[in-house]
């Protein structure tokens, strides 16, 4: 993000609509979670990806591992619920 996206001096995230479907890499989750293909999660109260119960209104399913340039983990998710 650029400096004119700070609201106030805070960086603020772009937020978006998502679908049941849609795609993204992201590495918004807990440092000491170990994700694997097939896990489930779901944004928590923090909005940090955390592992999903099945429960909620919102399931995002990991369908790809990467490690991104500057070492740290993310993962590929696709909305299922």
């Amino acid at each position: 993000m650029k400096k004119v996206d700070y609201l106030n001096g805070e960086m603020v995230p772009r937020l978006f609509k998502t679908n049941v479907g849609d795609i993204f890499t992201t590495n918004m989750f807990a440092d000491n979670t170990e994700l694997s293909v097939g896990d489930k999660l779901t944004p928590g109260e923090d909005g940090v990806l955390a592992e999903a119960a099945g429960t909620e209104d919102m399931i995002w399913k990991v369908v790809k591992e990467y490690t991104l340039a500057d070492g740290q983990n993310a993962v590929k998710v696709q909305r299922i619920k």
